[in-house]
């Protein structure tokens, strides 16, 4: 399985997969991705128009972490660079928006490479993400990789669903 990096994505062809992965994996999410209005929505209990589509349209702006089986894409992350937000602290920083994996290629340690990949190409910059407290899978990669909770923010996402923020500060990898 090759990693790579994109600061900016145009071959068509990656984008279509990523397209199609993210339709599949849209309904894993909660919120759905589709009822979002982009990758850094700061309400994610009420809804938004445009769809899967105008999500993907926002996120392929973005920086991506792509995992290729030949010329097949396994799964990727996209990340914003310099995100701002009232939950994280100030300053030039990377922010992981979105991350799919193929369900052929889950077990792998295909999120936890997509980390990596970034902490290895931005070794001085802190990285961000958040997730659903029930998450429970994104939650393990993050704690093994040394994030730390940032902020939580209770009913963010309906009754009883909380949005957490988590980050880890620049330093050498164990």
């Amino acid at each position: 399985m090759e990693m790579k990096l994109y600061t900016a994505l145009c071959d068509e062809n990656l984008l279509e997969q990523i397209y199609a992965l993210l339709v599949l994996g849209d309904k894993e999410f909660i919120p759905p991705l589709s009822s979002r209005s982009s990758t850094t929505q700061q309400c994610l209990s009420q809804g938004a128009s445009g769809g899967i589509r105008s999500y993907f349209e926002e996120m392929k702006r973005q920086c991506f972490v792509v995992a290729l089986e030949g010329k097949t894409v396994a799964g990727f992350m996209s990340f914003r660079q310099n995100y701002e937000n009232e939950h994280l602290p100030q300053g030039p920083n990377l922010y992981a928006s979105t991350c799919v994996v193929h369900p052929d290629f889950r077990g792998k340690g295909l999120m936890k490479g997509f980390y990596l990949e970034m902490i290895r190409a931005f070794p001085s910059l802190p990285i961000y993400t958040r997730t659903w407290d029930g998450n429970i899978g994104h939650l393990k990669v993050l704690d093994r990789l040394g994030f730390s909770l940032l902020a939580l923010l209770e009913n963010d996402r309906g009754p009883g669903i909380h949005t957490v923020y988590y980050g880890r500060a620049p330093k050498p990898l164990d």
